[in-house]
């Protein structure tokens, strides 16, 4: 099991961004709503993760629950591995207006990434 998060699955193209907002599809578990859309030609899963100014307005507290959301994410990856070969690219949105703890914020991952998983299966079929 490959436990990095490496550059190249850090999700950075405007373009797709703005797609994956306009044509993708979302799933939420509070406290994280994620945003999805299957792509074909990428080599791995690709992921953002976004923390509002509206509900952090110090810097600090975004960069620590985005932080937060990165490690959990790159714990539970291995999630949602390819399912021949289909990758997804992936935005992550926290919606809580508080400080989160980082045990409900893996929680909410792990059950988002199990419902992509079972999206997956279920495109293939």
């Amino acid at each position: 099991m490959d436990y990095r998060f490496p550059k190249s699955e850090k999700l950075k193209s405007s373009k797709t961004i703005e797609s994956l907002f306009a044509d993708g599809k979302s799933y939420s578990k509070y406290p994280i709503k994620v945003f999805f859309l299957p792509k074909q030609n990428i080599g791995t899963n690709l992921a953002a993760f976004a923390v509002p100014k509206r509900n952090f307005k110090l810097a600090v507290d975004r960069n620590r629950v985005k932080r937060q959301l990165r490690e959990a994410y790159r714990l539970n990856k291995n999630i949602i591995e390819a399912v021949n070969g289909r990758k997804f690219v992936m935005l992550f949105l926290y919606l809580g207006k508080t400080k989160p703890q980082y045990a409900a914020l893996e929680k909410a991952m792990e059950k988002l990434l199990k419902k992509l998983h079972g999206e997956m299966i279920q495109d293939e079929s």
